[in-house]
């Protein structure tokens, strides 16, 4: 892995249903898995201290995966140490996590032993005001985004009725016959991920983390965006059937439903989504696949002006999403200040110290157990 290009990913999102979490995602479903669990209010630290946890493991942990937050992409939401087995994530709203087999598969990390409660009360008001304001701004977003999904849906509709589904079909198999190779005796395991976040930035995407895992490229060009899922729907299928572990990126609007990008490590092949809310002018293809050659062109010609005024409609709404997501993230910058003022960070570097050896006993209790069987 390229020091310089670190993996990023998100586990959450931003999306017309309100903030969608993934974070069970964090221990990979695998029993001796260890996840530390921060707990604590804005400003306490949590990030910091979670980027402190991911310089020291940086040159020992070539897998590690950075989480963002999709609010804040600056910010850290988690940290992923799959060579070591352990996750370190932020435990709060709105990815609330509580422990299921506490002490032995999970520990919690209690910041909030660190602030002054006597601070914090003579800013008791302006906290309250500040969390109303963020939370009322936050159901204005959430509506903005519910709005781009009905423009979005509908050209999706459109491209559907001009969609052969039937050669997209077999397109789809003969690709992954000619280019997922098949490890007999097993079946290949997800991963399930956000490359893209809707946030006070606008639309933030970590295509890098793509070509970091994947040093093969193969953009699918498709401004409806309904061919695309489908194809990749299709490809992660049959990449699972034959064995082949993959990363599936589902789209912020539908982030149930909808795969936008899907990546496959271990043959060093990704599927990138390319249109006007997927900007991937900075990577090189190896290979396009245009969606064109499944539809009908001439039938979906026929809908130009409305597919147009959807697209721009969609983004405008997404937009206006982002713009009031901004002001909350200045609202919670206020926030955090106040708490920031009410924290003891002395202890800090004695709970980073503690962590990092904590994870390194649990590596060496797991290869001791696994030597005596």
């Amino acid at each position: 892995m390229s020091e310089n290009a670190p993996i990023r990913f998100f586990l959450g999102s931003n999306s017309p249903q309100g903030f969608v979490s993934r974070f069970d995602q964090l221990d990979d479903g695998d029993k001796e898995w260890h996840t530390f669990l921060i707990k604590g209010g804005p400003g306490c630290g949590k990030s910091s201290f979670m980027k402190n946890v991911a310089a020291v493991f940086e040159h020992r942990c070539p897998k590690m995966e950075l989480i963002c937050c999709s609010s804040d992409p600056d910010s850290l939401d988690a940290v992923i140490l799959p060579e070591w087995k352990v996750s370190i994530v932020d435990a709060t709203a709105p990815h609330v996590l509580e422990p299921k087999f506490p002490a032995m598969s999970e520990s919690i990390l209690s910041f909030g032993d660190y602030l002054n409660p006597m601070r914090l009360k003579v800013h008791a008001d302006t906290i309250r005001a500040l969390d109303q304001h963020m939370s009322k701004n936050y159901e204005q977003a959430i509506d903005c985004l519910a709005a781009a999904k009905s423009f979005v849906n509908d050209s999706s509709r459109i491209a559907l009725s001009c969609l052969n589904l039937e050669k997209l079909a077999a397109y789809a198999k003969h690709f992954a016959c000619k280019n997922f190779p098949r490890r007999t005796g097993r079946r290949g395991h997800e991963q399930v991920r956000f490359l893209s976040a809707i946030n006070a930035k606008g639309v933030t995407s970590f295509f890098q983390t793509a070509q970091t895992l994947c040093p093969h490229l193969c953009f699918i060009s498709d401004d409806c965006g309904a061919a695309a899922s489908l194809f990749l729907s299709a490809l992660r299928s049959h990449a699972l059937e034959n064995g082949q572990n993959v990363i599936s990126c589902y789209c912020p609007l539908s982030p149930h439903s909808k795969i936008d990008h899907l990546l496959l490590p271990d043959i060093g092949l990704a599927f990138l989504t390319e249109n006007r809310f997927h900007d991937l002018s900075g990577l090189l293809p190896d290979r396009r696949i245009h969606a064109k050659r499944f539809m009908d062109t001439e039938a979906l010609r026929r809908h130009k002006k409305r597919l147009s005024f959807n697209q721009k409609a969609a983004a405008q709404m997404v937009h206006q999403a982002s713009a009031v997501l901004a002001e909350n993230k200045e609202l919670h910058d206020e926030m955090e200040s106040i708490y920031l003022s009410a924290m003891d960070f002395s202890r800090m570097d004695e709970m980073l110290e503690r962590v990092v050896e904590q994870i390194i006993t649990f590596q060496l209790a797991r290869e001791t157990a696994r030597n005596l069987r």
